[in-house]
């Protein structure tokens, strides 16, 4: 990070911090001290990962809402566009999405984004350089953010096999710090949910074992909705290694329970 935009994080968190009443004595804990938190907002150092969750969960905020609040309470570029695909995939409005795609792209994210929106029309416009594209810079990035997991979840279908399983994997290496984030959890969630569909369509039942398996860690009841998918696929493949009847109630029973919670499609985000 460069020295001034580390300056305006530091700032804008003691701003935060002054405005909700709390001192540097209150937010010092075990793993964040109170000079560490006077020298990240003075400009004078970064707070890694995990002291900086300390810092924002000491003056009572979730990440969510603090980097909501930095971004001037305004939806991020990538959560706009994620928001206008999923809405193009289900109305399959193929006329709105050639509209998104930019003419002359900047730059490799601006290319990565193009490519996003091609594959949601549906037309197989992804050409083979922008499919390595996609798998090289995903590859590249240490963390994930909302961004690459936006650029995986949208881009499933035009990587190949191996690639999907590596990529998915890495992907819940990559995530450690940014899974704090509610939406990006749910996000993970989600693509983990593509991913296990994904391998059972591809009759890659030892790679879809892999994935059922994380999913049962990353699953809880409370998401009503991904759970009834999660229980669906999980007999979609129990129902392909043993073909026994009663899955295929149980099947339709979970088709039932998503069409009543207005969940016809599952979608990618």
């Amino acid at each position: 990070m460069d020295k001034q935009k580390l300056t305006d994080l530091g700032e804008f968190y003691a701003t935060q911090r002054i405005s909700r009443g709390y001192t540097q004595d209150h937010v010092a804990t075990k793993g964040l001290s109170k000079s560490q938190i006077s020298n990240f907002e003075n400009g004078k150092h970064m707070l890694s990962a995990s002291s900086l969750l300390l810092a924002i969960r000491g003056i009572n905020m979730s990440a969510n809402e603090f980097f909501y609040a930095l971004n001037n309470y305004h939806a991020s570029t990538i959560q706009v566009l994620t928001a206008r695909l999923i809405k193009i995939q289900e109305s399959e409005d193929v006329a709105g999405a050639r509209r998104l795609l930019l003419k002359t792209p900047k730059s490799s994210h601006d290319a990565l984004q193009n490519v996003m929106i091609k594959e949601m029309t549906g037309q197989n416009l992804v050409k083979l350089r922008e499919v390595n594209l996609v798998g090289n810079y995903l590859t590249s990035i240490d963390e994930w953010t909302e961004f690459e997991l936006a650029i995986f979840g949208f881009c499933i279908e035009i990587l190949d096999v191996g690639d999907v399983y590596w990529l998915a994997k890495e992907m819940l290496e990559r995530t450690v710090f940014y899974s704090e984030l509610v939406l990006n959890q749910h996000i993970i969630r989600r693509i983990s949910l593509h991913v296990f569909a994904y391998m059972i369509v591809h009759d890659e039942l030892a790679y879809a074992h892999y994935f059922s398996h994380q999913l049962k860690i990353l699953m809880h009841e409370r998401w009503l909705t991904d759970w009834v998918r999660y229980k669906f696929l999980k007999n979609l493949l129990a129902f392909k290694l043993t073909s026994a009847p009663q899955l295929v109630d149980d099947m339709a029973a979970s088709i039932d329970c998503l069409m009543m919670l207005d969940a016809k499609k599952i979608r990618l985000l």
